[in-house]
């Protein structure tokens, strides 16, 4: 089953239990500030499973921060209901908080799970991201795009220098990649991909992102990936290549091989 395939069943379940809840409350004295909060509960639910964890949050913050806004009026109105409302507000925020951060988490893993199950093949064993042969063709469909419609794409590359582990056991270096490919994976967007090439090295191919945005992330993910490490800075490097750096596409792909091997490591 293809993440789409899933993505789609959730939003319809979602979207089917709030209307069952409307239909359930139709009648009642139903709050507007209620409804406005439901419809919000979904908005939370399609940024989770569309945009991953780092959508879910920002989704589930500004939910939270607009349901709290208009229930401001009801307890200056009446004071008597303050302790509800509050309780009505501190429910409604962890659920945003659940459904955004925890789905969204849920929804990353969900990604290359599916994928593993439709083809193996397609993941690499060691990180669970994409392997070299997956992401390869993901190049290629990118750069077709993006020559036939001009459709903006940039790619990152993140490279750790393997004297970082080097002194490890395999079942460390292991957990190790493991822990730099959750990281990546949990900060990246869902409509990124990311996998690991047979070299060692970690690959993100974001679509409509330009290469200074690019740039961005892949400051933020050498950042990150050194602290998980307590790695030094030259230990850690991750550049950007943009959809018109050609050279360096083209050397790119020339790099990633047909087969879909993964890094053999040396055991300690």
């Amino acid at each position: 089953m293809k993440y789409l395939w899933f993505e789609r069943i959730v939003l319809i379940l979602g979207g089917a239990s709030i209307l069952v809840t409307f239909g359930l409350t139709y009648g009642s004295n139903l709050f507007l500030e209620e409804v406005v909060a439901q419809v919000m509960l979904f908005a939370v639910l399609f940024a989770a499973v569309h945009w991953g964890r780092r959508g879910g949050f920002v989704a589930a913050l500004a939910a939270s921060l607009i349901y709290i806004v208009i229930r401001i009026p009801l307890v200056t109105a009446d004071p008597t209901v303050t302790s509800d409302v509050l309780v009505m507000i501190f429910t409604r925020v962890v659920a945003y908080g659940l459904i955004g951060i925890v789905g969204g988490e849920v929804a990353m893993r969900m990604k290359y799970v599916l994928a593993g199950l439709e083809n193996a093949s397609s993941i690499d064993q060691l990180s669970g991201l994409y392997n070299e042969r997956i992401m390869g063709r993901a190049l290629e469909s990118a750069q077709a795009r993006f020559a036939r419609y001009g459709e903006p794409f940039s790619v990152v590359i993140v490279d750790v220098d393997p004297s970082t582990t080097a002194g490890f056991k395999t079942s460390k270096q292991r957990a190790v990649i493991r822990g730099i490919a959750g990281y990546i994976r949990n900060d990246v967007r869902l409509v990124d991909e990311a996998g690991r090439l047979s070299d060692g090295r970690f690959m993100i191919l974001l679509p409509h992102t330009a290469k200074e945005g690019a740039g961005v992330v892949a400051d933020r993910l050498a950042t990150g990936v050194r602290a998980a490490l307590h790695a030094a800075t030259e230990s850690v490097q991750a550049r950007a290549i943009g959809a018109s750096d050609e050279f360096e596409l083209a050397d790119l792909g020339d790099r990633l091989s047909v087969g879909s091997a993964d890094q053999i490591l040396s055991p300690a």
